[in-house]
């Protein structure tokens, strides 16, 4: 791992300034009157695409934050939500032009969003540093930011810094999705440490930074149910598991990996060599793969494996396994409508600027790192045989290292605080059963405040019509709820 800064960065405040002056934005302040409906009602809003430097405790700045904001005038303290998404090094186009935003991408067009959380909340899409618009001051600038503790302390200035020029912003919210999960716990606990409360957090396809609630033979153990849904989908599960429908094989599999697999490996060096097969077999039945697939060690099968191996000739989708690829075929996320969300930012918002808005246009300096491969994990575990045990986990599908409990903190520091989480049934990269099992084994002061999701759908579950009605209408009563201090 790269040396990088661990707590270095977090010595960074938000000028009030304004934006940079090289990219000619808007004034902070400044908005675009826009108007849509939601639920048969007209919901009026201002609309601001601007930036906010980042300087240092010298004053001089280090960095740019773009952000899109929008704002309901005239009701008063409504609650503020901020936004982003993960990578590291993505911008927030997903949660803003799929998910929340008051404008959703839809067949080849921009198209007023019946599921935008405008209803319920004032909102702040963010592009941290090195990603969209915003950028380092200079190239050497980049390692400030380029980092887990380095993004949390300069995103937390962020917040701080717009909730204090915007002095009407009521109860505060932060919601991330995937890596934006850990961003979102880590400036939830370091804005209640600078005492700036926090209403509520929202994590989306990340997981919940807790800490080690759960053992790792339950974690891995917890990974079938999602893996046996999407087997469903895909024809191989023998007719006695998937005869009720995804959802009910996912049932039958969490059930028989608590309660038979999660033990088993526990005890796994306690076992004879015909126990071992019988476990095989069993996890090769729940999962749809020739028990040849399972190790016979380790008893276990990686993502990666089960993504390669379910389909002959085909590999299954990491964000949602419902789909599949030919294999060898190029992967990885792409997202439509480039030049569609570009131009609403360029033209419609009014974001005067040369720089190319990363992620949807290509950067014009070839030979720039991106982001995500300049990225320092500095948080956790930094021994060398971590980082090893880390490097061999990531290679097998498993995630990234490195994250603290964050969340547990945050919540500690703050009785008030809750958090709504919400996973994909079909994403590989989580588990619904890990976060309900979660749930169920934190103590019961946490546990109370944290409600936990499951949705028909992958990683970006809101690209199902029916999972985004639901999140939409959940994350609308958590907001309303959370204003009048009941339960989410």
């Amino acid at each position: 791992m790269r040396a990088g800064i661990r707590y270095g960065v977090s010595v960074l405040v938000l000028a009030l300034a304004g934006c940079a002056s090289r990219d000619n934005a808007p004034a902070a302040d400044a908005g675009i009157a826009q108007r849509i409906e939601v639920a048969g009602k007209a919901l009026v809003y201002t609309a601001e695409a601007a930036t906010l430097d980042l300087t240092d405790a010298q004053g001089q700045v280090r960095g740019h934050v773009f952000y899109m904001a929008y704002r309901v005038p005239g009701r008063g303290k409504r609650p503020v939500t901020f936004l982003w998404n993960g990578g590291p090094g993505a911008n927030s186009t997903l949660l803003h032009f799929e998910a929340f935003g008051p404008k959703r991408l839809e067949a080849g067009g921009l198209v007023d969003n019946a599921q935008t959380l405008l209803a319920d909340s004032d909102l702040v899409f963010v592009d941290p540093v090195g990603t969209g618009f915003s950028r380092p001051a200079t190239p050497a600038d980049g390692a400030r930011f380029y980092s887990t503790l380095g993004d949390i302390a300069a995103v937390a200035d962020f917040v701080q810094a717009w909730t204090r020029r915007h002095g009407d912003a009521g109860a505060l919210y932060l919601a991330g999705e995937s890596y934006g999960v850990w961003r979102a716990g880590g400036v939830a606990e370091t804005l209640e440490r600078r005492g700036q409360p926090v209403a509520g957090v929202i994590l989306i396809s990340g997981g919940i930074p807790v800490g080690p609630v759960l053992s790792k033979e339950l974690t891995t153990a917890l990974k079938l149910p999602g893996r046996a849904a999407a087997a469903q989908v895909h024809g191989r599960l023998p007719a006695s598991l998937g005869a009720g429908g995804p959802q009910a094989a996912a049932d039958a599999t969490r059930i028989w990996a608590e309660q038979i697999y999660a033990p088993a490996l526990a005890r796994l060096g306690e076992l004879d060599a015909p126990r071992k097969v019988e476990l095989a077999q069993d996890v090769a039945r729940h999962l749809g793969l020739p028990v040849d697939q399972v190790d016979g060690a380790s008893l276990t099968v990686s993502s990666r494996q089960f993504l390669n191996g379910l389909l002959p000739g085909r590999r299954l989708d990491t964000f949602d396994m419902r789909i599949s690829t030919p294999a060898g075929q190029a992967g990885g996320e792409e997202q439509a409508g480039g030049p569609i969300m570009v131009h609403y930012l360029r033209e419609t918002l009014g974001y005067r600027t040369d720089l190319p808005y990363l992620g949807l246009e290509k950067d014009t300096d070839a030979a720039a790192t991106p982001v995500g491969e300049q990225w320092d994990y500095n948080s956790g575990d930094t021994s060398p045989a971590a980082f090893a045990a880390a490097i061999a986990a990531a290679r097998a599908g498993e995630g990234p290292p490195g994250a603290e409990p964050w969340i547990r903190r945050a919540m500690e520091l703050d009785p008030h605080l809750r958090v709504f989480v919400a996973a994909g049934l079909y994403d590989s990269l989580n588990s619904c059963s890990a976060n309900e099992m979660i749930k169920a084994r934190l103590e019961p002061g946490l546990s109370a405040r944290l409600s936990v999701n499951c949705y028909g759908g992958g990683h970006m579950m809101y690209r199902d019509a029916e999972a985004r009605v639901r999140l939409s209408a959940d994350l609308g009563r958590f907001i309303a709820h959370q204003a009048d201090g009941n339960q989410p």
